[in-house]
């Protein structure tokens, strides 16, 4: 009988995992105790870090129910493991003139907030402590497509997503302003999970 050090995987609804070390054996031996609630005792005690990563001192192995396995590094990081996405709080708009309220820019920039969270995804991969805000200016043409799109004080340390977050505003699409083309200045602030 061979014995392997794993970790337990618990996942419920809402996808949370804890990791216990210990070591557990193979199919073919003994069961490990469990609590009352059908839970192995093992992962009672188990915890997260505050920062909702696992605490592993060496690297392990998770081992479902279904028989797959998760490798987990001394880091804590899970291949296999989906992370959080990360936040982007709407800081609201400004406008130049009240051709369009400013509810209704909010409303379409939130929709395209799966676009403006790929340029950050890309910017953590090369700096996961990137956090801060991002202020953009851009016209809202009388047809409703945005005009010139520019940078208006934003405070992010990454070149590229500002870029990236730049070309983004320019493909929103507005309805029809009413009185001709306004001036909007939009702010997002981004924090990794």
């Amino acid at each position: 009988m061979t014995r392997t050090p794993t970790c337990l995987l618990l996942a419920s609804s809402l996808a949370g995992v804890a990791c216990s070390r210990g070591v557990l054996t193979a199919d073919d031996g003994p069961r490990a105790a469990t609590t009352a609630s059908g839970i192995p005792a093992a992962a009672s005690s188990a915890r997260l870090a505050p920062s909702g990563s696992f605490v592993a001192a060496t690297t392990a192995t998770i081992t479902g129910s279904s028989g797959g396995t998760v490798e987990l590094s001394p880091s804590g990081a899970a291949s296999g493991v989906t992370p959080l996405p990360p936040r982007i709080h709407d800081d609201g708009a400004s406008v130049s003139s009240a051709a369009l309220p400013p509810e209704v820019i909010r409303r379409i920039v939130r929709q395209n907030f799966g676009r403006f969270r790929l340029c950050y995804e890309s910017a953590l991969r090369m700096d996961p402590t990137l956090t801060g805000s991002v202020k953009m200016r851009f016209v809202i043409e009388p047809d409703g497509a945005v005009g010139t799109v520019s940078d208006a004080g934003s405070l992010i340390g990454d070149a590229g997503m500002l870029a990236c977050i730049q070309r983004a505003f320019g493909r929103l699409a507005f309805p029809e302003p009413t009185g001709g083309a306004m001036t909007v200045t939009y702010s997002l602030s981004f924090t990794p999970s």
